[in-house]
């Protein structure tokens, strides 16, 4: 039987299931520490977070914890395997106007990262809150597995991991618009949901987009690639052998063969 417990932090719905209902107090306290570890290098809405540092250094190079240069080493493989669709650059630095023209667009390929010191370009502003979010996902459920030896499904927001082994029936977890899924015990399943619409596309658009991946990081970053990149996103999909369902604007539900 799997116990579970939800609150709000980091302006998401945090949820740990785990099958051994005695561990849940300790399951759920891990979990906290670990998003509060994380919410305090990245969180670009606190004054106290360590990204600020980052984001002031302005070309010079500087010295980050060693979870703060594991998250930003996360953000920039999804941009890499994403082609930049996932992008741990804000899109509007509230410093543009002071940027030199003669510096060019920063771009997450300049960014450079050795052991924990990192060099980013000039006009470089970072917000990997989301990839920050899913690479927490995947932590925390590793360790209440670890830890408690029992098994654990950890979603925060539209990411979801799970870890240790799982239970009677398997993981059962919920799709947005089509029932439940069993998830392999170990994998991890993200929902990128597209923004509304005014007008009726005039190219095929998708509403919804969710992806079963081997950890929740690339189960984020290829759902929101996959939602950006309209009718290609199936065979870019297949390529990179992933599960996925996706949904068009006007309810037509595509999935792939191994979904």
């Amino acid at each position: 039987m799997v116990s579970v417990e939800k609150w709000k932090v980091w302006g998401s719905v945090v949820e740990v299931d785990v099958t051994e209902g005695a561990a849940l107090p300790e399951a759920a306290a891990l979990i906290a520490a670990v998003i509060d570890e994380a919410e305090s290098v990245c969180d670009i809405h606190r004054g106290d977070a360590e990204i600020h540092a980052v984001n002031l250094s302005q070309g010079a190079p500087v010295k980050v914890s060693r979870r703060m240069s594991a998250l930003l080493r996360s953000a920039l493989w999804a941009a890499r395997m994403t082609d930049g669709v996932v992008n741990p650059l804000a899109t509007e630095s509230p410093d543009e106007d002071l940027i030199p023209t003669v510096h060019p667009e920063p771009s997450f390929l300049d960014v450079q990262i050795d052991d924990d010191v990192v060099f980013a370009p000039w006009g470089a502003s970072f917000d990997i809150t989301d990839t920050a979010k899913a690479d927490t996902v995947d932590r925390a459920a590793e360790l209440v597995a670890r830890q408690l030896e029992c098994g654990a499904a950890v979603r925060i927001g539209d990411v979801i991991a799970t870890a240790g082994h799982c239970p009677a029936g398997g993981w059962q977890i919920p799709v947005p618009g089509d029932g439940e899924v069993e998830l392999v015990n170990g994998t991890a399943m993200a929902t990128a949901v597209a923004p509304p619409v005014t007008e009726p596309p005039t190219t095929t658009e998708w509403e919804t987009v969710t992806v079963i991946a081997d950890d929740a990081l690339w189960a984020y970053a290829a759902s929101v690639a996959a939602l950006a990149r309209g009718i290609g996103a199936i065979r870019w999909i297949e390529q990179h052998e992933l599960r996925a369902r996706l949904v068009d604007r006007s309810g037509r539900v595509y999935t792939t063969e191994s979904w």
